[in-house]
This record gives C-alpha cells, structure tokens and sequence, in this order.
C-alpha cells in the first residue's frame, strides 16, 4: 500500500480547512446561545430586535404577535422550574405546529412567545384576531400532558394575547413589539384568554400611568400622601328590615379622579401598601366614632393579592387597628376571587387572618371565573354578588315572573350559599326594582346609589345618627 505524502502546503491547508470548521461549530454555538432562548430553543427577544427589521422591511412579515402564558406562575409555584420548563417546551411545539412555516415563533422571556406573520387585506384586523383565537382554541382544546416522575400533569391553558402591525403601529421592530406587548398586557386586564388590537390610545395611557407612578412616588417619599389620600364610606342595608347591616371602606386621591387606576397601577408597582397603611390610619377615627352610634357595625377593605403576598406589612397594618383597640371581628377583607385563585401563596396569609379574627368577603363573585371548590374549602364568612348577574332579572321578572330562568338561577344560587352559612350581599342595587327583588331572593344585604353613594367622613356619620326610623338613607335622592 502506498504511502501518500503531503507537502507541507497540503498539510497547512488541511489544518487551516479543520481550524475553520472547528471555528464555525463554536461560534454557531455562541450565535445560538446568543439568539436562542435555552427552555424552549426558539429565537429570542435578542434575535427579534437584532433581526426583525430586516423582515419587516423586506415584506416577509407584517404583523407582530405577543403571546402570554397567564397561569405558568401558579405551576411554577406549586412544582418548580423544571416543570414549567417542560410546560414552555411543550407549548413552544404546539405553537410552531399551528402556525406552521408560514411564520416565524421565538420565546420573549419565560412566560411570552412571540410570533411574525405577514397577514393582509382590507380585514386584516379582523382575519388577525380570528387567527389569534383560533390559536388559544388549538391550545387549550388539546390538553397539555406534562410527565412529573412517573404522573402526568395535565396543563390548563390560559393566555392572553396582543397584536400590533407593521408600519401602522411601529416604524420598526421596537416600537412594534412595544405595541404588541402593550396590547398584551391590554389584554391581561380583560380577563383570561382574551386577544386585544393595539390601539393609538394605548401609548397615551401608558404616559398617564407613568405620570400617576411618579406623583404617587413623589407623594411617599416627601410624606404628601398623607393629605392626598383619604376614605368614603358606603353602606350595606338589610334590605328587609332597612337597618345598616355594614360598611364599604374605599380609597380616593386629591390628584385623580379615576381611583381604580390609580389603585391598578399601585398594585402593579407595589405602592399599593403604603396608599393602604394611609387609608387605615385615616379611617381608624371615623370607626371609632361609628362604633359608637352602631357598636357592632363591621367595615369591609378591598384587599389586593399583592398585599396578600407581604404578610409582613399587612400585620403591621392590622396591627395599627388592634392597638387602637378596634376588634378583628370588625374587619371583613374583601378580596376579588378571580385573583385568589392565581396567585397560590396568598392562601396560608388569609388562613392566618382569619385564624386572628378577621372576616374573608369573596368580592364580585359571579364577575369571570368563580370557583365553588373555593367555597367548600375556605373558611369564608360572606359572598357579594356581582351586579352583573342581577341586572337584567328585573325586566325578566316582569315579563316571565318567578318562573324566569333567570330569577330562578340566582335564586337557586344564592339559596345554596346562605345554605353554606354565608353572608350574601348583593351589590350594584340601584332602583326600587332591584331592592324587592332583593327581597324576594333573601338577601342578606344590599349596597349600592338606591341607599348611598360613597360619602365623606361627616355624611357618612351624620348617615348613621340620622338612621333610625327612615326608610331611605338621609342622603338618598330616591
């Protein structure tokens, strides 16, 4: 067999041909771990910004769609990161299998996908909302089924998404995903899968949430708060006897009008504690003094789950209340169930207050997602009714009486709760109408304009001196 010789030229070549591949093979590796997100292995928010103009502007694609995975933070919470990269992973097939090579899918973070597509026409928005929705129904019809050891978890699919299109919404792949994802989060205060349209609107209302942020920043730090916020009152009526049967406690800022924004952003960037120690020390005087025309009047505060998940600052809060001597018993926390039941860990900080005394309201129950699991396993002591599920029951039962469908289902609903022992409210009542069909389903209480507005300090003790023997509130127009 022949040797055969390489010149030393041969040799260099060769070499430099293997230093080369070599060379290539490591830097593909730098440019993955670069562009690529490492749980699922989809192109990044990196590769998106770096890259995505050129598609743009090629004509690839023309629309920017943000997927969000709404739930993952509960399974994360509840069976770690290994199972939630799994549920990333297993979502990530899912969506390149719906949209196919027709677009292009990448990862934004640990809980987002981002999609191009090119989507055209005179309908373009609708046939772009339509494709969206048909996605979360592709996900969430078939049932996701992660191994965990030797089990299978089956995940329940929830998102969100947002769309934003190319050049209406953005003149480049910044300022089209900032769009998208505002329309994304857009779409997270809309409820659970739900798809939302970037709209002009939306950049001015981030403007206005940035500014309420810094004055609500301003107003902490220089200790302004305390002349800025301060409580309403509003009161809950036995609808049948007319007596006060409680009291809604809510917040309101000198410097804004719109106080559910307000309290929106403040939960967002966790200011919300400190607007909440200010609302307690201001209305601690005008419980006092309520308790002593009413002794056994309970004052309800809206609780947010942000609140819930620092146990420390609420103690400290509550802790105010007891020193100035106001019974746990008088203090019902009112909490929005559609949120308790996204957030995992609130659970072992309302056991804790309720173990101390104080009363657990579910909030506007039958408003979204309401959960009798919840009910059974809690130990609650009233429900509200949403006003969305009686609203419509006044006209019905004129037309159709008691054998309405609709009378008959909150009827029936609200028999099985006071049948649980809970104190069932209902609330948004507004006309004469509404209070005898409270009546007539038994309610235990009633609370909205047919007795009051949210009134100031002095109205509402006035209110209270003045109630005895009146049918109708002092301050009603009715």
């Amino acid at each position: 067999m022949m040797e055969v010789k390489l010149s030393r030229e041969q040799i260099l070549l060769v070499i430099i041909e293997a230093a080369v591949k070599k060379f290539e093979t490591i830097n593909q590796k730098l440019q993955d771990q670069l562009y690529r997100y490492g749980v699922t292995n989809l192109f990044n928010r990196k590769y998106l910004l770096e890259q995505g103009n050129q598609y743009l502007k090629g004509g690839k694609y023309n629309t920017l769609v943000v997927v969000d995975v709404r739930n993952l933070r509960t399974y994360n919470e509840i069976f770690g990161y290994d199972t939630t990269d799994k549920i990333l992973r297993a979502l990530a097939l899912k969506i390149r299998e719906y949209c196919g090579k027709s677009c292009l899918v990448g990862s934004l973070d640990s809980g987002r996908f981002w999609i191009l597509a090119k989507i055209e026409g005179e309908n373009k928005e609708k046939l772009a909302e339509e494709k969206a929705k048909e996605l979360i129904k592709f996900l969430s019809d078939d049932e996701l089924k992660i191994k965990i050891n030797r089990e299978e978890l089956i995940f329940l699919v929830a998102l969100n998404i947002g769309i934003a299109f190319y050049p209406q919404h953005g003149r480049d792949i910044g300022e089209l995903l900032m769009a998208a994802e505002m329309a994304t989060d857009k779409a997270k205060d809309k409820g659970m899968n739900t798809v939302i349209l970037f709209q002009e609107d939306f950049k001015k209302e981030v403007e206005e949430n940035i500014r309420i942020e810094e004055q609500l920043r301003k107003a902490i730090k220089t200790g302004k708060i305390e002349q800025q916020i301060y409580p309403v009152f509003q009161l809950k009526v036995n609808p049948n006897s007319q007596e006060v049967a409680g009291v809604e406690v809510l917040m309101r800022w000198k410097l804004h009008p719109q106080i559910f924004k307000v309290i929106l952003i403040a939960e967002k960037t966790g200011l919300i504690k400190d607007l909440f120690e200010v609302l307690i020390k201001k209305t601690v005087p005008v419980i006092k003094s309520a308790l002593e025309i009413y002794p056994s009047l309970p004052f309800g505060f809206n609780i947010s789950p942000v609140q819930l998940e620092s146990v420390d600052d609420l103690n400290k809060t509550f802790n105010y209340l007891i020193k100035e001597n106001i019974e746990p018993q008088r203090i019902q926390l009112e909490i929005t169930e559609t949120k308790m039941l996204e957030i995992q860990e609130v659970e072992d900080t309302l056991r804790e207050f309720i173990n101390r005394g104080f009363k657990l309201v579910i909030d506007d129950f039958g408003k979204g997602y309401s959960s009798f699991d919840r009910l059974k396993t809690w130990d609650i002591y009233g429900v509200k009714i949403d006003r969305s599920l009686i609203a419509d029951i006044p006209q019905k039962f004129k037309q159709f009486g008691d054998q309405a469908r609709e009378f008959k289902f909150i009827k029936n609903l609200i028999s099985f709760l006071k049948s649980m022992g809970y104190v069932v409210t209902v609330e948004g009542v507004e006309t004469p109408e509404m209070v005898e069909l409270a009546k007539r389903l038994q309610v235990d209480e009633v609370q909205g304009f047919y007795y009051s507005k949210p009134v100031d300090e002095e109205k509402f003790l006035k209110c209270l001196r003045e109630w005895d023997q009146r049918v109708k509130s002092p301050f009603s127009k009715n």
